[in-house]
């Protein structure tokens, strides 16, 4: 009887270990955009416009690059990008580095920066990524 299972045992090892070397790969050739090219994080610029002219995937990493303490960068949900306002779990994730990195997660991605006043100024960004 332990005969009986141990090929099917083999087949879901190798069918995980596929898996896991295809993820792998996507990860591999994942690319780095720095949010507003030369413009950087800041009140320069619509970063809806930049994002269109712009194709993501999933793994894909945006970096915010701002002089530190200028800004911040917070991931939020859609209601937070809509209203400007993020909750306090997103606010404690809060990245203030001047170099914040994020990766995009497959579907709509929203950032904001949370000092207030900020995002309602136009520091706001949904990236899609397929």
């Amino acid at each position: 009887m332990g005969s009986l299972r141990t090929p099917l045992v083999c087949k879901f090892l190798l069918v995980s270990l596929i898996l896991v070397g295809l993820s792998s790969i996507s990860i591999a050739n994942a690319k780095v955009y720095v949010v507003g090219g030369t413009k950087e994080w800041g009140f320069s610029g619509s970063y809806d416009m930049w994002c269109r002219r712009r194709s993501f995937v999933a793994g894909d990493v945006l970096v915010f690059k701002y002089p530190v303490g200028a800004h911040n960068t917070v991931r939020v949900s859609i209601f937070g990008y809509r209203s400007c306002k993020a909750t306090a779990r997103e606010s404690s994730k809060a990245l203030w580095t001047g170099n914040d990195r994020f990766t995009l997660k497959k579907g709509n991605n929203y950032f904001i920066c949370g000092i207030p006043g900020h995002c309602s100024a136009g520091m706001k960004i949904k990236a899609f990524a397929k």
